[in-house]
């Protein structure tokens, strides 16, 4: 079973340090349930975000000022967020925390800090990609030490 890996974008347009600080603190994250779809996709960010499997992973970043932490979702979406109409938070564990670092300078994928987008996966012919770009960079993980194999 190869696992899911998603990029989720708290936007230092929405969310200021203190915010992303709180909900790393809180282990909650958010997403607008209006957010868009990118591309000629028919279901929006938000609703990926919703409807994204409990075990799946994503990693958190604050547009591209940073990159915080590598997480796995522990619960469903609830749609009665503190953060008021309109907003989704679900529950997650701390896999690993970042190394510290300013921001992504790496190749732009829709799921790569550079990109303009909130919730986006990670394609499985990119593992390999996001392997050597993301996990092993910020968080000091290869998918072969836990009998991943990326293609």
């Amino acid at each position: 079973m190869k696992p899911n890996f998603w990029k989720l974008s708290q936007s230092p347009d929405y969310f200021s340090f203190e915010s992303l600080s709180s909900s790393i603190e809180s282990k909650l994250v958010y997403v607008h349930s209006k957010t868009k779809a990118k591309g000629g996709s028919s279901e929006t960010q938000g609703d990926k975000f919703i409807s994204a499997n409990i075990g799946d992973y994503f990693y958190l970043t604050h547009g591209n000022t940073g990159i915080y932490l590598l997480g796995q979702f522990t619960g469903p979406a609830n749609v009665f967020s503190s953060m008021g109409k309109g907003w989704v938070d679900r529950p997650y564990q701390i896999i690993r925390i970042a190394k510290p670092n300013s921001g992504y300078k790496g190749a732009k994928k829709w799921w790569a800090p550079n990109e303009n987008s909130t919730f986006t996966s990670v394609k499985e012919s990119e593992l390999a990609m996001f392997e050597e770009h993301i996990l092993q960079p910020y968080f000091n993980i290869t998918l072969a030490d836990y009998d991943i194999n990326a293609i």
